[in-house]
């Protein structure tokens, strides 16, 4: 073996395909990473043993910390998983895993695909780690191998290694390009002032009195102080209309399920999708005895850590609705049937995806209706048997929704 740090030893192994020894705290082999307490990386002439947790050469991102070894082998056993398996699984196990940015990076090194990162931080051989058993078979049995100690000579690698330092310049990675110095907090506060028609321009200007003579509408007054425009300019509507002044000073968004019950989502169920991230078949809340509710109330964190939480109203009858509260629905469940929408204030599906957000819930092993395929809606996927997999596609919904919320109806509190 060419070197004696744990990141070039599971590169080596796994170029050769060639799987380290797992050990426990007596010595014996075990299968799991999560029974194992040392990763041996054995040649046949010589013999590295590192403790699992043992930090590598390569660098999380753009800071300070560094992947372990288990992490790194946790990422080559599971590079077959999807990101949200993989994920899962390190957290149900405890093993810290891979970010997303880094992922595909890490296994292109790994795998001999790359030679190369910007993340690996090479260091002299004098503080390089080294495994806490290193045995050479040419040696007598037992016999450690004493570290070597590198000396400032002419010629040597150290006086090379220096001389690269002192020109060296720091790389950009995929992770420290996207941290920037400036903060974006108030975009959509000063997008709401903005589109709810309070922008500074509207400071200091006084309004005419429509009771004395000669005053005119301020948008008949502003159209004829600018040459050239004309009538029908200053009476076009707004294009989007989401950029139109709400009627209604409730914030609390609405989302709408199919009334159907033979809608996978529904009144029943869909307090515990949503807010329990676990799904839960309708048939068997009916069968317990269990009323439909006629409207509910949903809550949300926004960030993990935060202690502020988020209101949303669930309904499957838009007859409650008041014309002004449709200014408030954000997202609608749909079954594929246009019969659906027969009440809603846009009953074409064009019409409406292009007012609300859309979700098409189904099987994962099943496939869409065709119907659904030329709507724009989001297509979420749940698994029959797998509920632990249910968070993820809870998690999907809500980025999307909240993404839908803050660029179309950003007067609601999303």
């Amino acid at each position: 073996m060419s070197k004696n740090d744990p990141l070039s030893l599971l590169r080596e192994f796994t170029i050769a395909k060639r799987e380290p020894t797992l050990v426990d705290a007596s010595g014996a082999t075990v299968q799991e990473l999560t029974d194992a307490t040392s990763v041996v990386f054995d040649d046949g002439t010589k013999q590295f043993k590192f403790a699992r947790a043992t930090p590598t050469n390569y660098r999380r991102g753009a800071s300070d910390e560094f992947y372990t070894l288990e992490t790194l082998l946790f990422l080559l056993q599971r590079s077959t998983q999807s990101v949200a398996e993989y994920s899962l699984e390190g957290a149900q196990k405890m093993i810290p895993t891979v970010s997303i940015l880094d992922k595909r990076l890490v296994l292109d090194y790994l795998q001999g695909a790359t030679a190369h990162s910007a993340n690996i931080v090479y260091q002299t051989e004098s503080h390089k780690r080294t495994g806490d058993d290193v045995v050479d078979s040419n040696q007598d049995a037992g016999a450690k191998k004493p570290k070597t100690t590198t000396h400032s000579a002419p010629g040597n690698d150290s006086e090379v290694l220096s001389l690269i330092n002192t020109k060296e310049r720091l790389a950009k990675t995929t992770a420290s390009v996207l941290r920037g110095s400036k903060s974006f907090a108030n975009i959509q506060k000063n997008g709401s002032e903005i589109l709810m028609g309070k922008g500074k321009d509207d400071k200091g200007l006084k309004k005419p009195d429509p009771r004395q003579p000669g005053a005119a509408p301020a948008a008949a007054s502003s159209t004829a102080a600018r040459p050239g425009a004309s009538s029908s300019t200053a009476a076009r509507p707004s294009a989007n209309p989401s950029q139109s002044r709400p009627k209604t000073t409730n914030k609390v968004p609405i989302i709408i399920v199919p009334a159907a019950v033979t809608s996978m989502i529904t009144m029943y169920n869909v307090k515990q999708l949503l807010e329990g991230q676990e799904f839960v078949d309708s048939a068997d809340i009916r069968n317990k005895g269990e009323s439909k509710p006629n409207r509910l109330q949903i809550t949300r964190r926004m960030k993990p850590n935060e202690t502020q939480k988020v209101k949303y109203e669930v309904i499957d009858n838009t007859d409650i609705l008041r014309p002004e509260d449709w200014d408030r629905v954000v997202c609608v469940f749909t079954t594929g049937a246009e019969w659906q929408f027969k009440k809603f204030k846009w009953q074409k599906p064009v019409e409406l995806f292009a007012q609300v957000k859309g979700f098409y819930a189904k099987w994962a092993d099943e496939q869409p209706k065709e119907t659904i395929k030329t709507w724009n809606v989001e297509i979420l996927s749940l698994n029959r048997h797998r509920r632990h997999a249910d968070r993820a596609v809870v998690t999907e919904f809500w980025d999307k929704l909240q993404g839908w919320c803050l660029a179309n109806k950003p007067f609601l509190t999303c």
